[in-house]
């Protein structure tokens, strides 16, 4: 399948929803980074970047426990992209 991805945050967009063209098999919907105050593990304050991203997907083609690996993994990819570096 194909997967589509949809960038509105450079026009400052911050959430949407992408919908899913025909014979498409996923659509990712990519809003503005945006500021805001964000406690850490510890409890501490301080101001974050803060994205928000989400996929919208034909199931007959993408399994959704699939989709959420994948999503985990690309969270973890935005927090920490030096880890491609590895």
């Amino acid at each position: 399948g194909t997967f589509t991805l949809s960038n509105l945050g450079m026009f400052g967009v911050d959430r949407f929803d992408a919908i899913l063209p025909p014979g498409q098999g996923a659509i990712m919907a990519v809003g503005a980074s945006k500021s805001t105050v964000a406690a850490d593990k510890d409890g501490f304050f301080s101001v974050k970047s803060k994205m928000m991203v989400n996929v919208t997907a034909d199931h007959r083609i993408v399994y959704g426990a699939d989709l959420a690996a994948f999503l985990q993994t690309f969270a973890k990819i935005i927090e920490d992209p030096e880890s491609l570096t590895l």
